[in-house]
C-alpha cells in the first residue's frame, strides 16, 4: 500500500524528474482505478500506472546534466561566490515556474546547504546529476 500523497516521491525515487502536472495525471488514474477518496493505493495498481506512465513519457523524464543545472545556480550567483543562500533559493523555488512543497523544499535545503545556510552548488549539481540512477 503507498499513500496517495507519496505517489510523487516514489516516482522522483525512480529517478526521474516529472513535472507537477505528471504527477497529477497519475493521481488522477490512480484514483480512477481505486475510487475518488482513497488514501491508502494498492501496490498493484500503483505499480501498474506508474510503468505505464515511465514507458509512455520515457523521453520527457531525463534529469538535467551537470551544466544544466550550475548554469540555473549561477542565475541565483550574480556575484560568481560560488554558493547560494538556502532561504534565496527557497523563495524562488516555492513561489515561481514548478513549484516545490515546503517538505521538498525542506529536503532539498537540508541535504545540500551548510551550517550557514549556504548551497555550494557546483558540488550539489554534481550530486545531483550523477547519484549513480540511471533510467
Amino acid at each position: 500500500m503507498l499513500e496517495l500523497k507519496e505517489v510523487g516521491t516514489l516516482v522522483r525515487y525512480l529517478g526521474v524528474n516529472p513535472t507537477g502536472a505528471q504527477i497529477a495525471a497519475l493521481v488522477e488514474q490512480l484514483n480512477a482505478l481505486v475510487g475518488e477518496g482513497e488514501v491508502l493505493l494498492p501496490s498493484q495498481h500503483v505499480e501498474a500506472v506508474v510503468a505505464n506512465f515511465m514507458a509512455t513519457q520515457q523521453a520527457s523524464l531525463f534529469r538535467d546534466d551537470y551544466h544544466t543545472l550550475i548554469r540555473a545556480f549561477r542565475a541565483f550567483d550574480p556575484e560568481g561566490k560560488g554558493y547560494v543562500m538556502g532561504d534565496q533559493l527557497k523563495s524562488a523555488l516555492g513561489s515561481k515556474g514548478e513549484m516545490m512543497t515546503e517538505d521538498e523544499l525542506t529536503k532539498m535545503l537540508g541535504f545540500g546547504t551548510d551550517e550557514e545556510g549556504k548551497l555550494y552548488y557546483e558540488d550539489y549539481s554534481a550530486k545531483l546529476a550523477n547519484d549513480g540512477r540511471s533510467i
